[in-house]
């Protein structure tokens, strides 16, 4: 099944842009109260999770900590070689798998799995059948993401976007409500969802601006230099009147749809 998000040369490929994972860090990171729901998520043994799109485990090294073990899955093995190097991830507990979350080999049962902002990359009428076979009897499926709040409601926040369309490799797309589409096609059932309490994290503007790179659509390989620079520049004369001592306050908030894969349309 192919849905809106894939259509086009936007795909998960730009993730192994070394461009991008060199600046993946810069990008918001969940709040811990978001490993506090997800270990309550977990109610049988053995108390193992599979982590699909695990980038450069920022789901998966926290979550090592609540968990017996955990097999973290992406399609980049320049993000898995990162991954291993950031704090946790030469944990025992966790086993790096690359390949596509589709057909890679695991060890199943788990009791939960984890997708943080990457189902939309995948087969989603191969994947999510997949991961209703491989759930403990009652092992759920969480989707997880990250957000800035103050994107959407900061006063550079409409600037900003103007900006990054005109620059996105991928400047046609429009958002779509991804989690409704799964149960349309009778592939996910929705039993809940909760956010985190937002944190203020305050950020440099030049890392602000080098986050953005860490995204697909913004990826530096997808740029000329000139462009690239264009594109700070802009991003910087925009940001720079809100800051203070250089530094942005961002909200930031992590949030859950959990609830059960299923086979879909018969």
């Amino acid at each position: 099944m192919k849905h809106p998000f894939l259509q086009g040369e936007h795909n998960a490929g730009r993730f192994q842009d070394q461009s991008v994972v060199d600046r993946y860090h810069l990008r918001p990171t969940y709040p811990q109260e978001i490993f506090t729901i997800l270990n309550e998520l977990i109610v049988e043994e053995p108390r193992a999770v599979l982590d699909v799109g695990c980038g450069t485990g920022n789901i998966a090294r926290p979550l090592a900590d609540y968990i017996e073990r955990i097999d973290a899955v992406d399609l980049s093995l320049p993000m898995l070689e990162r991954a291993r190097t950031l704090p946790g991830g030469d944990s025992p507990k966790i086993r790096w798998l690359h390949g596509p979350a589709e057909s890679v080999e695991l060890e199943p049962p788990y009791a939960l799995v984890t997708a943080g902002e990457s189902l939309h990359w995948m087969e989603w009428n191969v994947v999510l059948p997949r991961l209703a076979r491989i759930l403990t009897p009652h092992g759920m499926l969480a989707i997880t993401y990250v957000e800035e709040q103050s994107a959407r409601s900061a006063p550079w926040s409409d600037g900003a976007r103007q900006i990054i369309q005109r620059f996105s490799n991928n400047p046609t797309y429009q958002p779509f409500d991804w989690i409704a589409e799964l149960e349309k096609e009778q592939l996910f059932q929705k039993l809940g969802e909760r956010q985190s309490a937002p944190v203020l994290v305050k950020q440099t503007v030049e890392d602000y601006i080098a986050a953005q790179h860490a995204r697909s659509t913004l990826s530096l390989d997808t740029m000329t230099t000139e462009q690239a620079a264009q594109f700070d520049r802009e991003m910087q004369e925009l940001l720079l009147p809100f800051a203070q001592d250089g530094l942005l306050t961002l909200n930031v908030a992590g949030g859950i749809t959990w609830g059960k894969p299923a086979s879909g349309k018969i």
